[in-house]
């Protein structure tokens, strides 16, 4: 696949970054609007998650459960040369879901005491009975994830990935997602799909 697009990562401030809008995927996302603004600082990657949707749900109670399967916003990322990739998607209960492997099959899931580590913040801006808009913040150590080297530099490092949004269990299903995807059914396990990330 020809890489034309670049997910890009803007250095500090959160609210200097772009936002990047998230695009209906296999139809069935009427009046849901997504967008997502990254940074770096570190070693960590934060995300600003903006999300409009008729429907919030948020059931998850513990990591791990199915994020999937209420409002759920998820990245993937995966180091240039290596065959596995991590999996972190959080549901607007503010719990995740975490794993690392090569394919949708045979994921190895994170400890619910290193997802901990992920400061994941909920900020609910409306919610009635026919829309909710809300932010969600997350900040990813990207060391403690195996996505890059203890004192590695950001300048150097290679990651793909790609950023979506889903809700398989709401009343009105959706799959959103940033990098095009050219399957005939919902998938975002399709590492052969990922765009770059740029450092700025």
């Amino acid at each position: 696949m020809e890489e034309t697009l670049v997910v890009r990562v803007t250095e500090g401030d959160i609210e200097r970054a772009l936002p990047l809008p998230l695009h209906a995927c296999w139809g069935g996302a009427e009046d849901v609007e997504a967008a997502v603004r990254l940074s770096h600082e570190g070693r960590f990657l934060h995300l600003r998650f903006s999300i409009q949707e008729p429907q919030l749900r948020r059931m998850c109670t513990a990591h791990n459960q199915k994020a999937y399967t209420d409002s759920c916003m998820e990245i993937f990322l995966q180091r240039a040369g290596e065959e596995e990739y991590v999996n972190f998607e959080f549901s607007a209960s503010t719990k995740a879901l975490v794993g690392r492997g090569k394919g949708r099959a045979g994921r190895t899931l994170y400890p619910p005491f290193v997802i901990d580590e992920i400061p994941i913040t909920l900020t609910l801006l409306e919610n009635t009975n026919i829309q909710s808009r809300y932010r969600l913040d997350v900040a990813i150590d990207l060391v403690l994830f195996g996505l890059m080297k203890e004192g590695e530099s950001l300048s150097s490092l290679k990651l793909k990935g790609n950023i979506y949004k889903c809700g398989d269990e709401l009343k009105e299903p959706h799959h959103l997602c940033y990098a095009p995807i050219g399957t005939l059914k919902a998938d975002f396990h399709t590492p052969s799909y990922f765009v770059p990330f740029a450092f700025l």
